[in-house]
């Protein structure tokens, strides 16, 4: 019969190397799996609201050259800058926007009025709306047909405009004119200048409107020329400085701006309008991917899972296998085992000598006997009060190969000491004939262990 439990144990042994290996192949797939779910989950939904707003080169098509030039003869020239308005983003314009003395040369003293664009393109705009006095400074011009060349700009409520924010003035400045030989109407001459708002609600000297004062760089030929916040909404229109200083300088606030547009029926877009179509296409888009992303994330769980169950069906299987061989093993060395521990016929004994139980002896059996205060894994519990007892103190058993006693520490707090006053070693298995004695944490727990 040997040998036939040899061709079991030697298939066994095949069994489980296979299992093993197809364990490991299934393994494998499912860890792939597994980093093909994660990615999946990590997947989100990318927005574009951080960048609804508009870059400072966005920003500059929407600014135009005003040109005013006298028909005397005199050669006078004067020049401004503007912003277009519309009721689109992203389709043509016929309007644009400008401070009243701007155009008040073209008004008051006949000039010729042009909006220049790229390669010195001309447009002679109508004057729908003008006023240059201490109450308002803003006109309001009408191209002969809505054009392409620049885009509206998106009013932001000048209301909610802090002090502190950051600011970004767009135009035309006459000092930059004095140092450019190529300088014209083309966006190339524009100039960005940052700056900070620096007061919300100033009532320049001598006028009688609101405005934003900022330190943005200035000169005369920004005029006209828009004030953008940080995303790229206008907020307010350039309009005077301090001669005294470069610093110091004053924009009418969008509102106003808002008040005559309306008052003369020209359409605009306003940040709050364009923020709400952004958030309408961002919740299209979201659903559309968050559907997509639910069915890619089932397909990459069900793969898991299938992964999984098929890598636990081999290490099940292997695991049987090695019960299979532990059992013919066992079986085949039995006698070994029962001569070891049948030879004497006694029973194996823990008796406390010292402490709460003192004078009680308990038997052994054949199992380990954990001693602490966890009853949910000590046999052998103390109070859960009992001073330098540890949840899982030690723990002892009788090998009945070597005739002795086997005594651990399982990394106590207060330690295990043998009857020399020794401490164990946590973890390093110590052993003791019987009749040895040894206390826990100190000499007032004390115990015998031995063979009756």
């Amino acid at each position: 019969m040997k040998w036939v439990r040899r061709i079991f144990m030697f298939l066994l042994i095949l069994a489980i190397a296979g299992c093993g290996v197809l364990a490991f192949l299934n393994f494998r797939d499912w860890s792939d799996a597994k980093e093909e779910l994660d990615e999946v989950k990590a997947e989100k939904f990318i927005s574009d609201e951080e960048g609804v707003g508009f870059a400072p080169d966005e920003n500059q098509k929407s600014v135009a050259f005003i040109l005013c030039v006298a028909e005397d003869g005199s050669g006078y020239i004067y020049w401004g800058s503007s912003f277009a308005v519309g009721s689109d983003v992203d389709g043509k314009v016929q309007y644009l926007v400008t401070n009243g003395h701007v155009v008040q040369p073209h008004k008051e003293l006949g000039c010729s009025i042009h909006v220049v664009f790229e390669d010195n393109e001309m447009v002679t705009p109508e004057v729908v709306f003008y006023e240059n006095d201490e109450n308002l400074d803003m006109s309001i011009l009408k191209l002969p047909e809505p054009v392409s060349v620049r885009k509206p700009v998106v009013i932001r409520d000048s209301d909610t405009v802090k002090a502190g924010e950051k600011c970004l003035a767009i135009g035309y400045p006459d000092k930059a004119a004095e140092v450019d030989s190529n300088f014209s109407g083309d966006i190339s001459s524009q100039s960005v200048n940052s700056g900070v708002i620096s007061n919300t609600n100033v009532i320049p000297s001598q006028k009688a409107y609101t405005t934003f004062q900022h330190d943005s760089f200035i000169s005369h030929g920004n005029s006209g020329g828009p004030l953008f916040d940080k995303d790229g909404f206008l907020i307010g229109m350039n309009t005077l400085g301090r001669e005294d200083t470069d610093s110091v300088n004053y924009a009418i606030v969008s509102n106003t701006v808002m008040e005559i547009l309306d008052e003369y029926d020209v359409d605009y877009v306003t940040s709050e309008d364009y923020l709400d179509d952004i958030d309408s296409e961002q919740s299209a888009a979201k659903k559309k991917f968050d559907k997509k992303h639910e069915a890619a994330l089932s397909d990459a769980e069900d793969e898991v899972t299938e992964a999984r169950n098929k890598m636990l069906v081999f290490v099940i299987a292997a695991a049987v296998c090695a019960i299979a061989l532990l059992i013919l093993f066992i079986v085949g060395n039995k006698k070994v085992v029962m001569v070891g521990e049948q030879d004497d016929g006694k029973k194996s004994y823990l008796i406390c000598t010292k402490g709460i139980f003192a004078g009680q002896s308990f038997e052994m059996a054949d199992n380990t006997m954990t001693i602490g205060r966890d009853k949910n894994s000590c046999t052998f519990v103390f109070p859960e009060d009992t001073p330098g007892i540890s949840s899982n103190h030690c723990s002892v058993y009788f090998d009945a190969r070597t005739k002795t006693f086997v005594l651990t520490d399982n990394g106590s707090t207060y330690g295990t000491y043998l009857s020399n006053g020794r401490k164990l070693t946590k973890g390093v298995p110590e052993k003791l004939v019987p009749g040895s004695t040894f206390a826990l944490a100190d000499k007032a727990n004390e115990f015998m262990v031995d063979r009756k």
